[in-house]
């Protein structure tokens, strides 16, 4: 498990006692991933999944399986491993990777 500056719920540094929030960030990482667009981040520019991008695409058996695997790719392109991605039939995703 990664630690890291946590981010508070709207987006922003988390501040606790005039300090940096730090804490495990596995969870932080996977959400920035998901929802970066690639270029976001300078660094790492064809790091993101760009998840939102798949809402106004139509519902497939295709497009599912699309996303998914763009985002084990990503995970993996990230150094996580025991990368899980499933979806549900009600369009709930879950993601779990473990960083060290």
């Amino acid at each position: 498990m990664a630690k890291d500056i946590l981010m508070g719920a709207d987006g922003d540094v988390s501040i606790i006692n005039g300090d940096f929030n730090v804490g495990y960030s596995d969870e932080q990482h996977i959400e920035d991933i998901l929802t970066a667009r690639k270029g976001e981040y300078k660094n790492a520019p064809i790091t993101g999944v760009d998840l939102f991008s798949f809402l106004n695409a139509p519902v497939t058996l295709v497009t599912r399986q699309k996303m998914e695997k763009e985002i084990a790719m990503q995970m993996k392109l990230d150094n996580a491993s025991n990368i899980s991605v499933d979806t549900s039939a009600q369009g709930d995703l879950k993601v779990v990777a473990d960083y060290e």
